[in-house]
């Protein structure tokens, strides 16, 4: 653990001079090892924007629901929820993040349920860093993460559901008729949605909506 942390420090003192290269994203790493969790932590905050950590599954989750980090790297083995469990929990087909494990075992089981979660990457410790950010930018420049803006996640149920509605072109009476709702109750769902998105305009709309493939 020693030789890990002496390497993870002498690669944060040749990236301090590197500030523009800094990942604009928010990422989650969750690890119940402290020695390991500070260590790696104090690397990927000089290259992520924003880093949230967590020592367990349920804490994870928690953050994952509150948050939606653009990209997760986790153990498997987890107290209170596993890795394997905690993405099963949180992605659907609105929230589908970079996910990278990080473990000491190597079973076959591990990695056929890490191969069915579509994860981007499956690391043994301990992690070489190097090779784990560049597996991170790979997808990101890949799969066009650098487009992706979750700020509809600040949406409700309901608020997301009239907003994905509205920018299909759809009435605000046809929308009211579709959840029995009255039509001012829609104009007030409208003006929320665009208060949260900082929409000016239904072209805004439409276009978000579009670039983030949502419709």
């Amino acid at each position: 653990m020693l030789i890990i942390i002496i390497y993870l420090k002498d690669v944060c003192y040749n990236q301090k001079m590197k500030k523009q290269d800094i990942i604009k994203k928010s990422l989650l790493y969750v690890e119940d090892n402290s020695e390991t969790r500070m260590a790696l932590l104090e690397v990927l905050n000089l290259f992520f924007e924003t880093v949230y950590v967590a020592s367990d599954g349920c804490e994870a989750e928690d953050i994952i629901k509150l948050k939606y980090p653009d990209i997760i790297i986790s153990d498997i083995k987890l107290p209170c929820s596993d890795g394997i469990k905690l993405m099963q929990n949180v992605k659907n087909d609105n929230y589908n993040p970079i996910i990278i494990f990080t473990t000491a075992f190597s079973e076959e089981k591990f990695l056929l349920e890490a191969i069915d979660l579509h994860v981007e990457s499956y690391l043994i410790k301990p992690i070489d860093i190097t090779l784990l950010i560049q597996k991170i930018k790979n997808a990101l420049q890949r799969d066009s993460y650098f487009e992706k803006d979750l700020s509809y996640k600040k949406l409700s149920k309901r608020e997301f559901e009239v907003f994905l509605d509205l920018a299909k072109g759809m009435k605000p009476a046809t929308i009211a008729k579709k959840y029995g709702l009255r039509a001012k109750t829609v104009s007030t769902y409208r003006s929320r949605i665009f208060e949260k998105l900082s929409f000016n305009s239904n072209a805004d709309m439409i276009t978000y909506a579009l670039r983030q493939q949502l419709l």
